[in-house]
């Protein structure tokens, strides 16, 4: 009953739902990023770091794990405008960089996360996570995200963002705290997401007795510089 769990984590990274039976939705272009508006200055991401935490629930919620989704490789770039509302960014996250259920981030990660998992049960965690009914990293092997408008400041904003993942296309709204000093950029953003927000169910068996929680966090901090 345990493995059973296995097969949900993906439904906790944002826009990931699986295309629907009987379609075959078009790949989507390549991510390119325009010509720099005028005055605009490109900053490029040097550093980064995404976890995402996804949560067991119902009644026969110990014969599965809390889980801990994990990558330090997102790349992209800023483009910066004045007012700074107006600025835009272009992110890239490979989904071979995905760890799941890392040792270290699970110490770091709180109460929920001190036991171990099984190298087993990650494997099987991360191949359902890339299959062809989730993720289908054979199909499109990164997550692209893209900033369509970005409003408030001059510290909190929301930017609302296009997320193509598996053949698919959904807007999310995601408010982040930017700090920039000097050559510094850093922006950090903190959610807790529902599965109604994506459109998706969350997956249960035993008539729910084991299910993923609906609500899921994702935290994301992007770092980077000027481009010169």
């Amino acid at each position: 009953m345990r493995h059973l769990l296995f097969i949900l984590l993906p439904l906790a990274i944002a826009a990931c739902a699986a295309p629907p039976r009987g379609q075959t939705p078009a790949p989507p272009a390549a991510l390119e990023a325009p010509a720099p508006a005028a005055g605009a200055e490109v900053w490029q991401v040097t550093d980064s770091h995404l976890e995402i935490r996804v949560y067991r629930d119902g009644p026969m919620q110990k014969l599965g794990h809390d889980h801990l989704i994990t990558s330090d490789r997102i790349a992209g770039e800023v483009e910066l405008r004045e007012p700074l509302a107006t600025s835009r960014f272009a992110l890239r996250l490979p989904l071979d960089s995905l760890v799941v259920d890392d040792a270290q981030a699970r110490s770091r990660a709180g109460a929920e996360f001190e036991a171990p998992v099984p190298e087993k049960d990650r494997e099987a965690t991360r191949r359902n996570m890339l299959g062809e009914r989730l993720l289908d990293a054979a199909r499109q092997g990164e997550i692209l995200l893209t900033a369509e408008s970005i409003t408030g400041g001059p510290r909190n904003y929301e930017a609302r963002v296009r997320v193509s993942m598996a053949g698919q296309e959904h807007v999310l709204a995601a408010p982040f705290e930017l700090t920039i000093e000097g050559g510094r950029l850093v922006a950090h953003a903190d959610l807790r997401l529902t599965h109604a927000d994506l459109g998706l169910e969350p997956f249960a068996v035993a008539l729910g007795a084991l299910r993923v929680r609906d609500d899921f966090e994702v935290e994301i901090t992007v770092k980077a510089r000027r481009r010169t």
